[in-house]
Protein backbone atom coordinates (compact mmCIF):
# COMPACT_ATOMS: atom_id res chain seq x y z
CA UNK A 1 0.00 0.00 0.00
CA UNK A 2 1.28 3.74 -0.76
CA UNK A 3 1.67 5.75 2.15
CA UNK A 4 0.21 8.15 0.90
CA UNK A 5 -2.83 6.18 0.78
CA UNK A 6 -2.51 4.66 4.71
CA UNK A 7 -1.83 8.39 5.57
CA UNK A 8 -4.96 9.70 4.32
CA UNK A 9 -6.87 6.66 5.76
CA UNK A 10 -5.45 7.21 9.32
CA UNK A 11 -6.39 10.81 9.42
CA UNK A 12 -9.66 10.10 7.56
CA UNK A 13 -10.83 8.18 10.44
CA UNK A 14 -8.79 10.51 13.11
CA UNK A 15 -11.32 13.84 12.04
CA UNK A 16 -14.13 11.64 11.84
CA UNK A 17 -13.71 10.51 15.52
CA UNK A 18 -12.78 13.82 16.54
CA UNK A 19 -15.74 15.12 15.51
CA UNK A 20 -18.05 13.18 16.64
CA UNK A 21 -16.44 13.29 20.44
CA UNK A 22 -16.30 16.74 20.13
CA UNK A 23 -20.62 17.35 19.15
CA UNK A 24 -21.18 14.56 22.51
CA UNK A 25 -19.64 15.92 24.59
CA UNK A 26 -21.02 20.08 23.39
CA UNK A 27 -24.74 18.34 23.32
CA UNK A 28 -24.58 16.60 26.79
CA UNK A 29 -22.73 19.52 28.63
CA UNK A 30 -25.53 21.90 26.98
CA UNK A 31 -28.50 19.92 27.81
CA UNK A 32 -26.84 19.03 31.56
CA UNK A 33 -26.38 22.95 32.20
CA UNK A 34 -30.40 23.42 31.09
CA UNK A 35 -31.71 20.90 33.88
CA UNK A 36 -29.87 22.67 36.33
CA UNK A 37 -31.00 25.04 38.39
CA UNK A 38 -28.53 28.30 38.32
CA UNK A 39 -27.44 27.85 42.11
CA UNK A 40 -26.44 24.12 41.59
CA UNK A 41 -24.46 24.95 37.98
CA UNK A 42 -20.92 23.81 38.67
CA UNK A 43 -20.52 22.41 35.39
CA UNK A 44 -18.63 25.16 33.49
CA UNK A 45 -17.93 25.32 29.73
CA UNK A 46 -14.03 25.93 30.12
CA UNK A 47 -13.40 22.40 30.35
CA UNK A 48 -14.67 22.02 26.44
CA UNK A 49 -11.89 24.25 25.71
CA UNK A 50 -9.23 22.21 27.54
CA UNK A 51 -10.32 19.34 26.55
CA UNK A 52 -10.08 20.52 22.43
CA UNK A 53 -6.44 21.89 23.36
CA UNK A 54 -7.14 24.81 21.73
CA UNK A 55 -7.65 27.25 25.22
CA UNK A 56 -5.16 29.79 23.87
CA UNK A 57 -6.55 30.32 20.61
CA UNK A 58 -9.51 30.40 22.38
CA UNK A 59 -8.65 33.22 24.62
CA UNK A 60 -7.31 34.90 21.57
CA UNK A 61 -10.74 35.59 20.14
CA UNK A 62 -13.50 35.70 23.28
CA UNK A 63 -13.25 36.61 26.85
CA UNK A 64 -15.64 34.17 29.18
CA UNK A 65 -16.01 30.51 28.12
CA UNK A 66 -19.74 30.64 27.77
CA UNK A 67 -22.36 28.15 26.15
CA UNK A 68 -22.58 30.75 22.64
CA UNK A 69 -19.14 31.13 22.91
CA UNK A 70 -17.82 27.25 22.98
CA UNK A 71 -20.39 26.07 20.89
CA UNK A 72 -19.29 28.67 17.97
CA UNK A 73 -15.58 28.03 18.24
CA UNK A 74 -15.61 24.46 18.72
CA UNK A 75 -18.45 23.76 16.23
CA UNK A 76 -18.12 26.59 13.14
CA UNK A 77 -15.09 28.27 13.93
CA UNK A 78 -12.78 28.25 10.58
CA UNK A 79 -9.77 29.31 12.22
CA UNK A 80 -10.23 26.29 14.94
CA UNK A 81 -8.47 23.20 13.40
CA UNK A 82 -10.03 21.11 15.69
CA UNK A 83 -13.96 22.57 15.54
CA UNK A 84 -16.22 20.31 14.08
CA UNK A 85 -17.18 21.88 10.40
CA UNK A 86 -12.79 21.92 9.93
CA UNK A 87 -12.44 18.58 11.46
CA UNK A 88 -15.06 17.40 8.59
CA UNK A 89 -13.50 20.01 5.91
CA UNK A 90 -10.65 17.64 6.43
CA UNK A 91 -11.89 14.23 6.47
CA UNK A 92 -13.71 14.80 3.20
CA UNK A 93 -10.02 16.42 1.48
CA UNK A 94 -8.53 13.33 2.77
CA UNK A 95 -11.17 10.79 1.29
CA UNK A 96 -10.87 13.12 -1.88
CA UNK A 97 -7.22 12.57 -2.07
CA UNK A 98 -8.02 8.57 -2.40
CA UNK A 99 -11.19 8.50 -4.05
CA UNK A 100 -9.72 5.85 -6.46
CA UNK A 101 -9.39 3.47 -3.16
CA UNK A 102 -12.38 3.92 -1.09
CA UNK A 103 -15.63 2.56 -1.94
CA UNK A 104 -18.39 4.96 -4.00
CA UNK A 105 -20.78 4.90 -1.16
CA UNK A 106 -17.43 5.83 1.08
CA UNK A 107 -16.89 8.80 -0.58
CA UNK A 108 -20.76 9.85 -1.00
CA UNK A 109 -21.49 9.46 2.46
CA UNK A 110 -18.37 11.66 3.58
CA UNK A 111 -19.47 14.54 0.72
CA UNK A 112 -23.24 14.92 1.94
CA UNK A 113 -21.95 14.60 5.42
CA UNK A 114 -19.74 17.81 4.32
CA UNK A 115 -22.44 19.11 2.65
CA UNK A 116 -25.12 18.93 5.23
CA UNK A 117 -22.76 20.30 7.80
CA UNK A 118 -21.91 23.44 5.79
CA UNK A 119 -25.58 24.02 5.31
CA UNK A 120 -26.43 24.85 8.90
CA UNK A 121 -26.45 28.61 9.68
CA UNK A 122 -23.96 29.50 12.25
CA UNK A 123 -26.55 31.88 14.28
CA UNK A 124 -29.43 30.20 14.14
CA UNK A 125 -28.02 26.96 15.67
CA UNK A 126 -26.56 28.88 18.19
CA UNK A 127 -29.51 30.75 19.09
CA UNK A 128 -31.72 26.82 18.88
CA UNK A 129 -28.70 25.01 20.98
CA UNK A 130 -26.81 22.28 19.79
CA UNK A 131 -28.61 19.67 19.44
CA UNK A 132 -29.67 19.28 15.88
CA UNK A 133 -26.57 20.21 14.95
CA UNK A 134 -24.77 17.55 17.06
CA UNK A 135 -27.12 14.94 15.65
CA UNK A 136 -26.29 15.29 12.04
CA UNK A 137 -22.93 14.96 13.51
CA UNK A 138 -22.83 12.11 15.78
CA UNK A 139 -25.55 10.00 13.23
CA UNK A 140 -22.91 11.05 10.63
CA UNK A 141 -20.62 9.29 12.24
CA UNK A 142 -21.85 6.15 13.13
CA UNK A 143 -23.41 5.96 9.39
CA UNK A 144 -19.96 6.53 8.25
CA UNK A 145 -18.53 3.86 10.03
CA UNK A 146 -21.16 1.54 8.81
CA UNK A 147 -20.77 2.15 5.26
CA UNK A 148 -17.22 1.56 5.35
CA UNK A 149 -17.44 -1.60 7.86
CA UNK A 150 -19.68 -2.91 4.83
CA UNK A 151 -18.45 -1.74 1.84
CA UNK A 152 -13.94 -1.41 2.06
CA UNK A 153 -12.20 -4.34 1.81
CA UNK A 154 -10.75 -5.08 5.22
CA UNK A 155 -7.31 -5.20 4.59
CA UNK A 156 -3.91 -2.87 5.67
CA UNK A 157 -5.86 0.31 4.25
CA UNK A 158 -8.85 -0.94 7.01
CA UNK A 159 -6.88 -1.33 9.64
CA UNK A 160 -5.17 2.01 9.24
CA UNK A 161 -8.39 3.59 9.45
CA UNK A 162 -9.34 1.26 12.52
CA UNK A 163 -5.72 2.45 14.00
CA UNK A 164 -7.61 6.04 13.57
CA UNK A 165 -10.36 5.92 14.99
CA UNK A 166 -9.09 4.04 18.31
CA UNK A 167 -5.88 6.43 18.91
CA UNK A 168 -7.91 9.17 18.68
CA UNK A 169 -10.98 7.54 20.83
CA UNK A 170 -8.42 6.68 23.44
CA UNK A 171 -6.84 10.55 23.55
CA UNK A 172 -10.02 11.97 23.73
CA UNK A 173 -11.67 9.45 26.52
CA UNK A 174 -8.58 10.08 28.39
CA UNK A 175 -8.54 14.64 28.05
CA UNK A 176 -12.58 13.94 29.26
CA UNK A 177 -11.84 11.69 32.29
CA UNK A 178 -8.81 14.14 33.15
CA UNK A 179 -10.24 17.50 33.17
CA UNK A 180 -14.22 16.61 34.34
CA UNK A 181 -12.86 14.46 37.22
CA UNK A 182 -10.62 17.22 38.81
CA UNK A 183 -13.46 19.93 38.17
CA UNK A 184 -16.18 18.03 39.51
CA UNK A 185 -14.19 15.68 41.95
CA UNK A 186 -12.41 18.83 43.82
CA UNK A 187 -15.17 20.74 43.87
CA UNK A 188 -17.28 21.61 46.74
CA UNK A 189 -19.15 18.92 48.91
CA UNK A 190 -22.43 19.55 49.43
CA UNK A 191 -24.89 19.08 46.49
CA UNK A 192 -24.91 15.62 46.32
CA UNK A 193 -27.78 15.49 43.70
CA UNK A 194 -25.75 17.68 41.27
CA UNK A 195 -22.46 15.89 41.50
CA UNK A 196 -24.87 12.53 40.43
CA UNK A 197 -26.41 14.42 37.96
CA UNK A 198 -22.53 15.75 36.41
CA UNK A 199 -21.12 12.61 36.72
CA UNK A 200 -24.30 10.81 34.75
CA UNK A 201 -23.57 13.97 32.28
CA UNK A 202 -19.58 12.35 31.68
CA UNK A 203 -20.97 8.81 31.18
CA UNK A 204 -23.55 10.05 28.80
CA UNK A 205 -21.03 11.93 26.68
CA UNK A 206 -19.45 8.69 25.91
CA UNK A 207 -22.93 6.38 25.72
CA UNK A 208 -21.46 4.51 28.92
CA UNK A 209 -24.71 5.06 31.53
CA UNK A 210 -26.29 2.54 30.62
CA UNK A 211 -23.03 0.18 30.78
CA UNK A 212 -22.09 1.49 34.37
CA UNK A 213 -25.33 0.13 35.62
CA UNK A 214 -25.20 -3.04 34.64
CA UNK A 215 -21.39 -3.13 35.73
CA UNK A 216 -21.70 -1.57 38.79
CA UNK A 217 -25.01 -1.85 39.87
CA UNK A 218 -25.19 1.35 41.99
CA UNK A 219 -25.43 4.61 42.50
CA UNK A 220 -23.07 6.76 40.23
CA UNK A 221 -19.42 7.47 42.25
CA UNK A 222 -16.39 9.31 40.39
CA UNK A 223 -14.00 6.47 40.91
CA UNK A 224 -16.49 3.76 39.52
CA UNK A 225 -16.54 6.29 36.72
CA UNK A 226 -12.79 6.70 36.09
CA UNK A 227 -12.80 3.15 36.11
CA UNK A 228 -15.03 2.21 33.53
CA UNK A 229 -13.63 5.17 30.80
CA UNK A 230 -10.36 4.11 31.80
CA UNK A 231 -10.01 0.31 32.30
CA UNK A 232 -13.01 -1.66 30.69
CA UNK A 233 -12.00 -4.59 28.62
CA UNK A 234 -15.04 -4.26 26.51
CA UNK A 235 -17.01 -0.80 26.16
CA UNK A 236 -15.91 0.78 22.97
CA UNK A 237 -15.06 4.02 24.31
CA UNK A 238 -12.79 3.00 27.09
CA UNK A 239 -8.89 3.78 26.89
CA UNK A 240 -8.08 -0.34 27.31
CA UNK A 241 -10.65 -0.97 24.54
CA UNK A 242 -9.34 1.45 22.28
CA UNK A 243 -6.04 0.73 22.91
CA UNK A 244 -6.29 -2.85 22.30
CA UNK A 245 -7.91 -2.27 19.00
CA UNK A 246 -4.79 -0.02 18.09
CA UNK A 247 -2.67 -2.78 18.99
CA UNK A 248 -4.89 -5.06 16.73
CA UNK A 249 -4.20 -2.73 14.10
CA UNK A 250 -0.78 -2.50 14.05
CA UNK A 251 -0.54 -6.48 14.65
CA UNK A 252 -2.14 -7.28 11.33
CA UNK A 253 -0.17 -5.12 9.43
CA UNK A 254 3.25 -5.59 10.58
CA UNK A 255 2.28 -9.42 10.76
CA UNK A 256 3.64 -9.35 14.45
CA UNK A 257 2.73 -12.37 16.75
CA UNK A 258 1.84 -11.89 20.83
CA UNK A 259 4.51 -11.16 23.11
CA UNK A 260 6.76 -8.98 20.25
CA UNK A 261 7.12 -5.99 18.38
CA UNK A 262 7.77 -4.62 15.04
CA UNK A 263 8.66 -1.04 15.44
CA UNK A 264 8.07 1.29 18.22
CA UNK A 265 4.51 2.18 17.76
CA UNK A 266 4.18 -1.39 18.99
CA UNK A 267 6.12 -1.85 21.53
CA UNK A 268 4.79 2.07 23.10
CA UNK A 269 1.20 0.01 22.42
CA UNK A 270 1.86 -3.28 24.31
CA UNK A 271 3.02 -1.32 27.43
CA UNK A 272 0.19 0.97 27.65
CA UNK A 273 -2.02 -2.40 27.52
CA UNK A 274 -0.03 -4.06 30.57
CA UNK A 275 -0.60 -1.20 32.68
CA UNK A 276 -4.09 -1.08 31.48
CA UNK A 277 -4.73 -4.39 31.85
CA UNK A 278 -2.79 -5.16 35.35
CA UNK A 279 -3.43 -1.84 37.19
CA UNK A 280 -5.74 -1.31 39.96
CA UNK A 281 -8.19 2.12 40.30
CA UNK A 282 -6.93 2.58 43.70
CA UNK A 283 -3.49 2.47 42.56
CA UNK A 284 -3.78 5.09 40.20
CA UNK A 285 -5.72 7.50 42.27
CA UNK A 286 -2.88 6.76 45.12
CA UNK A 287 -0.20 7.76 42.74
CA UNK A 288 -2.41 10.36 41.09
CA UNK A 289 -5.29 10.60 38.57
CA UNK A 290 -3.98 13.18 36.59
CA UNK A 291 -0.50 12.54 36.17
CA UNK A 292 -1.63 8.70 35.03
CA UNK A 293 -3.80 10.20 32.47
CA UNK A 294 -1.09 12.68 31.29
CA UNK A 295 1.58 10.05 30.39
CA UNK A 296 -1.46 8.36 28.71
CA UNK A 297 -1.79 11.17 26.58
CA UNK A 298 1.61 11.56 26.38
CA UNK A 299 2.17 7.85 25.03
CA UNK A 300 -0.81 8.12 22.89
CA UNK A 301 1.19 10.92 20.91
CA UNK A 302 4.27 9.36 20.78
CA UNK A 303 2.67 5.82 19.29
CA UNK A 304 0.55 8.41 16.42
CA UNK A 305 4.16 9.83 15.81
CA UNK A 306 5.67 6.53 15.79
CA UNK A 307 3.10 5.13 13.23
CA UNK A 308 4.00 8.19 11.23
CA UNK A 309 7.46 7.09 11.29
CA UNK A 310 7.14 3.69 10.10
CA UNK A 311 4.30 4.18 7.74
CA UNK A 312 3.92 7.31 6.31
CA UNK A 313 7.65 9.13 6.16
CA UNK A 314 10.44 8.32 3.95
CA UNK A 315 13.25 7.62 6.19
CA UNK A 316 16.35 10.39 5.86
CA UNK A 317 19.43 9.25 4.38
CA UNK A 318 22.34 11.11 6.05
Amino acid sequence: MLSRIAESLFWLARYIERAEYTARILDVNFHTVLEQTKDRYRLHWDPLIVMAGEEERFRKSYGEADAQAVFEFLAFRQDNPSSIVQCITKARENARTIRDYISREMWEDINSLYFTVNRFNPTEEMAAGPHRFCDAIRFGSHRFHGVTDATLPHDEGWEFLRIGWFIERAEMTARLVDVQYHILYDAPAGISGADNHQWMAVLKSVGAYEAYHRKYHSSIEPEKVAEMLIMHALHPRSIRFSMTEVQSGLRAISGTGPGSYANEAERLTGKVLERLRYDKITEIFQLGLHSYLDEMLQMCGSIGEDIARSYFYYAVVA
